[in-house]
């Protein structure tokens, strides 16, 4: 990898990363990643205050890093802003709580009919509105008193699997995580699952560089034996896999022991589709498949793009019998984590996904996938139509599975 300040002397001002910038598209007041990231962080380095709420609207999607022909690292360039960003009152205490959903998740699943049955109240809605500045509108995710707990898997297999499940998948879908180990075990894994802590997404999201960090400490603490002994890191989260693989490998610390731990943890992460697919192209992966007759939309989250790793659930899906599955290939949902859930930030959210609510629409399936929760509520919420994660389908359409 490159140093950072030769990345951000590359920079040529040829703005092809304002151009991809889904918030540049619907909200031309935002003066884009090129100004946010590059720009600006030539006046952070010399101690020159300059940074605006601006870094806030980030959705920290990495489209300009993909965008840039000269490998300048925007996105982080951008997250350093919004590390240095100051904020009070009730977007502070709001942004604070946004950014440890393994600690919210812990709260709520351990009264979950209560924290449900509350936060499903239209005036719950209006109080947090006014509290802390979440939007009204939107439904708030639901939890499971029964959330997946560290150790919980399956100890036979051929090879060993460590699955972070990420706070979605353990604190509100823990089904759906539990399907997860079973289509490993299917495959010939022994699976762990790793302790309740958060990737550190929603930090670096919100602007909190010391829990950022706290997440990364506890995690390749957690990994760093299992992954010497020969496991591999599995998860169905893009968000959660881009963070350990892109955000783990780059931390600021080199050349410590941490950073190189790190870097291990992120050779060693794959994404559930992408371990599959190689199963599946190598002749390994078990396909006794029944068949299903069913239509799907398929829409890519941005944090699956930043990997590189195509597009592996569409081939998996593509192996049952009587599915037919299509990528709406609209560019982003808009949702982005805890993005559309913040008041001054839900039109921008719903207007980038105003075009792939249409494509569905038009295309007429049976049900949505997509690997990222948020991506799920945001495409529920725009469509009226039910969102799932692709190992609900394949899980399903296993003959063993009963």
């Amino acid at each position: 990898m490159q140093d950072n300040n030769l990345k951000l002397d590359n920079c040529v001002k040829c703005s092809d990363c304002s151009a991809v910038c889904p918030v540049s598209r619907v909200y031309p007041a935002f003066p884009g990643p090129k100004a946010l990231g590059p720009d600006m962080e030539r006046f952070r380095r010399e101690g020159v205050e300059s940074d605006t709420e601006w870094v806030e609207y980030c959705m920290g999607c990495h489209r300009c890093d993909m965008a840039c022909p000269h490998t300048v690292n925007v996105s982080q360039l951008i997250a350093r802003g919004k590390a240095q960003h100051k904020k009070s009152g009730r977007r502070a205490l709001r942004d604070y709580w946004l950014a440890r959903p393994s600690l919210v998740g812990k709260l709520s699943s351990s009264a979950s009919p209560l924290t449900n049955a509350v936060m499903n109240l239209k005036p719950s809605h209006w109080v947090l509105s006014s509290l802390v500045d979440i939007t009204p509108h939107r439904n708030l995710p639901s939890y499971s008193g029964n959330p997946l707990r560290a150790g919980e898997g399956v100890t036979t297999g051929t090879r060993k699997a460590l699955f972070f499940p990420g706070c979605f998948l353990r604190h509100n879908k823990p089904t759906v995580g539990r399907e997860v180990i079973e289509l490993l075990r299917l495959n010939g894994f022994g699976v762990e699952v790793t302790p309740d802590v958060c990737c550190g997404t929603p930090a670096g999201a919100n602007g909190d560089p010391a829990e950022l960090m706290n997440c990364v400490q506890k995690n390749v603490a957690a990994m760093e034996s299992s992954v010497n002994a020969g496991a591999c890191i599995v998860t169905a989260c893009t968000s959660c896999g881009y963070a350990l693989k892109g955000e783990y490998a780059h931390l600021p610390s080199n050349g410590t022991a941490l950073a190189a731990a790190a870097k291990k943890i992120a050779t060693n992460t794959y994404d559930l589709g992408e371990l599959l697919a190689g199963l599946l192209d190598a002749g390994q992966l078990r396909t006794d498949f029944r068949p299903r007759t069913l239509k799907l939309a398929y829409h890519a989250p941005c944090h699956l793009k930043s990997q590189g790793i195509g597009r592996p659930w569409l081939r998996l899906l593509r192996a049952v019998p009587g599915i037919e599955i299509e990528e709406m290939k609209a560019d982003c949902c808009g949702m982005a984590g805890t993005y559309g859930f913040k008041n001054e930030k839900y039109q921008i959210s719903i207007d980038i996904g105003s075009e792939l609510f249409e494509r569905i629409k038009v295309y007429k399936p049976e049900a949505i996938v997509s690997e990222c929760g948020s991506c799920q509520m945001q495409i529920e919420y725009g469509t009226g139509l039910k969102a799932l994660h692709p190992v609900e389908i394949l899980h399903a359409a296993y003959q063993t599975v009963q």
